[in-house]
């Protein structure tokens, strides 16, 4: 093979590296904001799952306490604490109405703090320092024989979450009594 055949292949392959070096930069370049949307929507969407996840659980623990009709009358429970590292504590409201006023403000005894995995940080107004997660509660009266509405509310915590609030709600009546 001659010399000048040898230095045009060379010259040849050089330019091809280029051009294939050029498409894969376009083709990455209109790639990389579908990946990263990609990526910030599943992480907002593990957010909202989170969030809808605690909701339904504090409904089930409201839900959990006791609320039952007897030949005696009606008993309910208005001891228990549910803002407390392990649910059902003493000393807390149970299912005793609260009003609207917990879900607009938080209001100890009516609020909880999570991290980013569901596990308690703490009760109390202010959030403590690794808390994702707000959970707010309210017991609300019917008016039809001793039922009460519950509602749930959790938001998570930080600046790129916007307004996002996760809500669980039920009416829960002694059992026997139909809403």
């Amino acid at each position: 093979m001659s010399a000048r055949v040898l230095h045009a292949t060379r010259g040849s392959s050089l330019l091809e590296a280029v051009v294939a070096a050029g498409l894969l930069a376009t083709v990455l370049t209109a790639i990389l904001p579908l990946v990263t949307a990609s990526v910030s929507g599943t992480a907002a969407s593990r957010g909202d799952l989170m969030a809808a996840h605690l909701a339904r659980q504090r409904l089930a623990h409201l839900q959990a306490l006791t609320h039952v009709r007897t030949p005696a009358g009606v008993l309910v429970d208005q001891m228990s604490r549910l803002d407390d590292a392990s649910p059902f504590g003493v000393g807390g409201p149970g299912l005793t109405a609260s009003g609207l006023g917990p879900l607009q403000a938080s209001a100890p005894l009516w609020v909880d703090w999570l991290d980013a995995h569901g596990a308690w940080q703490g009760g109390g107004a202010m959030p403590p320092a690794r808390a994702r997660y707000r959970r707010r509660w309210a017991i609300l009266a019917t008016g039809q024989d001793t039922c009460v509405r519950l509602w749930v509310e959790v938001v998570p915590l930080g600046p790129s979450v916007g307004h996002r609030t996760s809500l669980a709600g039920g009416i829960q009546c002694p059992w026997g009594v139909t809403p």
